[in-house]
C-alpha cells in the first residue's frame, strides 16, 4: 500500500464522520445504529441484511429478509471460528404466547432488535448466523470485526444541589434519547420547575423544557427517592445538549443540573426502542407484611392482573435476596423452585429484580443450576417499581404476573389460595449472578395467602449497617511428600472453610483432596502425580459432573468459557482436544461425596476435625477417574486443581523445583498444617549437629 493511499483512506474516514482506523482495521460508526458488524451473507433461503451492534447485549437487522421456509430455523451466535452448533440460540421475537422462542417466520425487509441471552456480550463473540437446529445447516451468517467498540452506557455525576432539595443517585445516559435518574429528591414547591435542557454550560431561559416520566409537560411534582427514565422529545438526542436539569420558569432559577460530555466525548447505543420507558408508578401501599426473620421482612399487594412485592433486608452490596415459590405446598424447598432474585447493583445505583429458576444446587451451566430463565430459553416476567439502599438495609418493589406463560415460571393464584414461600440471602459473584444462597431464611413452613388483606405481623427494621458475624477460619492444610492423591466433592464448610480460605464466594460444594478441604499441595517439577478422581461422570446433569483438571486460571469453569477466555488460560492436565480443536474433558469419574448427617454444622465446629466428625462419605459405586499429571520444567511456580464444569471449586498447587526438601518437611500422611510446617522445619535443622554427637 503507498502512502498515497494510506492517506486517502484517513482522509475518507474523517469526512465520513463514523470510520475509525485501527491497524488497518476499519469500524464504522453511525449514531442512529451502532457500530457496523456488517452484511450476512446469503447462503440458502434468501437471507440478507445490514447488522450493527447496538450495545454490549443487542443487535439491530436492517432490512432482514428470509423466506421462511426453514423448518426450525432461528439467529444463533457464537464464538467458535465458524457457525456451527455450539452456538445460542437468540430469541426473536423476545416474548411468545407460550414462553417458548419461536421459529423464525418470512421477513421482507424488516428492521428487528436482537437482545443476547444474559452472559453474553457482542465483543465475546465471532458471528451471527440464521440457523436450523434440525438439519445444522447454516442459511446465512456474518462475522464479527476484531475489537469490536459497540456504544455503551454513560454514567455522569448526580444533579448538582442547588435549591429545593434537589439531588440523585449518579444519572446513566441509557440511549441517545434517554436518561435514568436514581433516587430523585426534589420538594415540590417550585411554582413553574420543569426538566430542562439545552446549549451552554447551566440551565437558561434559551433551553425548553422537557417531558417527565409520565410523558407529561405538567409542573414539577414532588420526588422522595424515586427513580425515573426521561425520553428527550422526537427531535431531540444527547448528542445536541449540554445540559440535563430542573429549572424554575417563573423565578428562572436553577435547583439543579448535570453536565452533558461533548457529543465526540460520546458513544451511547442509538434509541431503536430497545429502552422502554416504564410509566411511573406510584410507589404502591401494602396492605399486607410477614416479618420473615430479623433481618428479612415481606410485603405483598395483589393487584388485577399482578401482585406487586416488597422486600426489605439488612444485607451488604453484594449480596442478593432470593424470595418465591417452593415446588413443594407441604414444606420450603429451594431445589425445584421458581424465584426472584433482587438486588442493588452499586456500581449504577440501580435496582433489579430478576426470574430465577434452581433446578440443581450448582452454578448456572446454561441448561442446569441456579439459572436466570432468560440464559435457559425462559423469560424475565418480573418488573422492578423501585428501591432504596440507606444505611445498610436494602429495601426493592417489584410486580409479577399471576399468570406468566413461561415454562419456566410456577403460577400464582389471584383468588384465595394459601402457598409455600421460600427466601434466602446469598453473595452475587463478579456477573451480577446469583451464587447458592449463605443463608436459607425459610427454615420453617411459611404460608402466604397473596390475596389477602390486613395480614401484617412486620415490626421495623432498625436502620443500622449489617453487622457481619465473624467466625475464625479452619486452619490451612497442605499436602506434601506424596505423588497419589484422591480428589472427591464435598461441602464448603461456610465463613471457617473456603470463603475464609480462599477470600472468594462459594457455591456450597469444593473439592476435597485426600479427604482434606481444600488443601494446598506442592509438587516437583520433573515428578509425575496421580489424581484418582471421584466427582461425577454424568453429563447430562452437570450438578454430577465435576471432572478434574489443572489450570492457570484461579477459578476454573472451562467448559463454561468462551473460546476467547479459553485461550487466556493455561491447562496443564485433564483436558484433551479433538482433531476438530473442541475440547473435553478427561478426568470424571464415578461421584464420591461428603454429605452432611443432619444440617451443615460449621458454625459449631471450631476445628476442621470437629466438622468432620458430622459428615459421612456417600459414592455411588461407579468407578473412578484418572488424572495423570507430569509437572514440565516450565510449569509456574503456583497454578490450581479446578473443577471443568464449575468455577470455584478448588485451590493451590505450588510448584518447586526437583530437589526441593518435601520429604524432609512431610509428615507421615503426607499433610501438615500450613503455620507449623515451617517451625517443623527449623527444629530439624536446629537438631541435626545434635543427633551427630556420639553417646557419651
Amino acid at each position: 500500500m503507498s502512502w498515497s493511499r494510506v492517506i486517502l483512506l484517513v482522509f475518507v474516514g474523517i469526512n465520513l464522520g463514523g470510520l475509525t482506523v485501527d491497524g488497518f482495521k476499519q469500524q464504522s460508526r453511525d449514531r442512529q445504529r451502532g457500530a457496523l458488524i456488517g452484511t450476512l451473507r446469503t447462503l440458502q433461503h434468501n437471507v440478507s441484511g445490514t447488522v450493527w451492534a447496538v450495545d454490549e447485549d443487542k443487535l439491530y437487522i436492517e432490512d432482514f429478509t428470509y423466506d421462511g421456509r426453514g423448518p426450525d430455523a432461528f439467529f444463533w451466535i457464537g464464538n467458535d471460528s465458524q457457525p456451527s452448533p455450539r452456538g445460542t440460540l437468540i430469541r426473536y421475537p423476545l416474548d411468545t404466547p407460550d414462553g417458548k422462542p419461536a421459529v423464525l417466520s418470512r421477513m421482507d425487509r424488516e428492521n428487528i432488535l436482537l437482545h443476547l441471552p444474559p452472559g453474553l456480550k457482542v465483543t465475546d463473540m465471532k458471528w451471527l448466523s440464521v440457523w436450523c437446529r434440525r438439519f445444522t445447516v447454516d442459511f446465512g451468517h456474518v462475522y464479527f470485526p476484531e475489537n469490536m467498540d459497540p456504544p455503551r452506557k454513560r454514567t455522569l455525576p448526580e444533579f448538582q444541589r442547588l435549591g429545593h432539595g434537589i439531588r440523585s443517585g449518579n444519572i446513566t445516559i441509557l440511549d441517545a434519547k434517554t436518561f435514568y435518574i436514581p433516587n430523585l429528591h426534589y420538594d415540590g414547591l417550585g411554582p413553574g420547575a420543569y426538566f430542562w435542557v439545552g446549549k451552554g454550560t447551566k440551565p437558561d431561559p434559551k433551553g425548553h423544557k422537557i417531558p417527565n416520566e409520565m410523558g407529561s409537560m405538567d409542573v414539577l411534582r414532588a420526588y422522595e427517592g424515586e427513580d425515573i427514565e426521561l425520553q428527550l422529545p422526537e427531535n431531540l438526542t444527547v448528542y445536541d445538549i449540554d445540559y440535563l436539569g430542573v429549572w424554575c420558569v417563573q423565578f428562572k432559577d436553577n435547583f439543579g443540573h448535570v453536565q452533558i460530555p461533548r457529543p465526540e466525548e460520546l458513544w451511547v447505543p442509538p434509541s431503536l426502542g430497545q429502552t422502554r420507558v416504564k410509566p411511573h408508578i406510584a410507589p404502591p401501599e401494602f396492605d399486607n407484611c410477614r416479618q420473615l426473620s430479623d433481618d428479612l421482612q415481606v410485603e405483598w399487594q395483589a393487584q388485577e392482573d399482578e401482585v406487586h412485592i416488597r422486600l426489605t433486608a439488612k444485607m451488604d452490596e453484594d449480596q442478593y435476596i432470593a424470595f418465591g415459590r417452593s415446588r413443594s405446598d407441604d414444606k420450603p424447598e429451594m431445589l425445584n423452585s421458581d424465584i426472584v432474585v433482587a438486588y442493588y447493583d452499586p456500581d449504577d445505583g440501580s435496582f433489579h429484580a430478576i426470574d430465577y429458576s434452581v433446578t440443581a444446587r450448582s452454578q448456572c451451566d446454561g441448561t442446569f443450576g441456579v439459572c436466570p430463565d432468560e440464559r435457559i430459553n425462559g423469560r424475565n416476567d418480573a418488573s422492578v417499581i423501585g428501591g432504596e439502599r440507606r444505611n445498610g438495609i436494602t429495601s426493592i418493589t417489584f410486580s409479577r404476573p399471576y399468570e406468566t406463560n413461561d415454562q419456566m415460571d410456577m403460577p400464582i393464584s389471584r383468588f384465595s389460595d394459601a402457598i409455600t414461600v421460600i427466601a434466602a440471602i446469598g453473595q452475587l459473584n463478579n456477573r451480577k449472578e446469583a451464587n447458592y444462597h449463605d443463608e436459607f431464611v425459610t427454615k420453617d413452613t411459611v404460608i402466604l395467602d397473596f390475596s389477602s388483606a390486613g395480614d401484617n405481623s412486620c415490626g421495623i427494621l432498625v436502620g443500622v449497617e449489617r453487622e457481619t458475624t465473624r467466625f475464625p477460619p479452619w486452619l490451612i492444610r497442605t499436602i506434601r511428600a506424596t505423588t497419589n492423591f484422591t480428589a472427591t466433592i464435598g461441602p464448603t464448610g461456610g465463613d471457617r472453610g473456603y470463603k475464609a480460605i480462599t477470600g472468594l464466594p462459594s457455591w456450597g460444594i469444593a473439592w476435597w483432596i485426600n479427604d482434606m478441604l481444600i488443601p494446598e499441595i506442592y509438587v516437583e517439577r520433573g515428578q509425575t502425580y496421580y489424581f484418582t478422581v471421584s466427582g461425577g461422570n454424568d453429563k447430562l446433569n452437570s450438578p454430577r459432573y465435576h471432572p478434574l483438571y489443572i489450570t492457570s486460571s484461579p477459578e476454573g469453569g472451562f467448559g463454561q468459557k468462551t473460546v476467547e477466555e479459553q485461550k487466556q488460560e493455561r491447562v496443564f492436565a485433564g483436558i484433551s482436544y479433538s482433531k476438530m480443536g473442541m475440547p473435553d474433558a478427561t478426568a470424571a469419574g464415578g461421584l464420591c461425596e461428603w454429605r452432611h448427617e443432619g444440617i451443615d454444622a460449621w458454625e459449631d465446629s471450631i476445628t476442621f476435625e470437629e466438622y468432620k466428625e458430622t459428615l459421612y462419605k456417600d459414592c455411588d459405586g461407579d468407578p473412578p477417574g484418572s488424572l495423570v499429571w507430569t509437572v514440565a520444567e516450565d510449569t509456574p511456580d503456583l497454578v490450581y486443581y479446578q473443577c471443568y464444569t464449575h468455577r470455584n471449586l478448588g485451590w493451590k498447587i505450588h510448584v518447586v523445583d526437583s530437589g526441593y526438601n518435601l520429604r524432609q518437611e512431610g509428615i507421615s500422611s503426607g499433610s501438615t498444617l500450613a503455620p507449623t510446617h515451617t517451625y517443623q522445619v527449623t527444629l530439624a535443622v536446629l537438631l541435626l549437629p545434635a543427633l551427630m554427637l556420639p553417646l557419651r
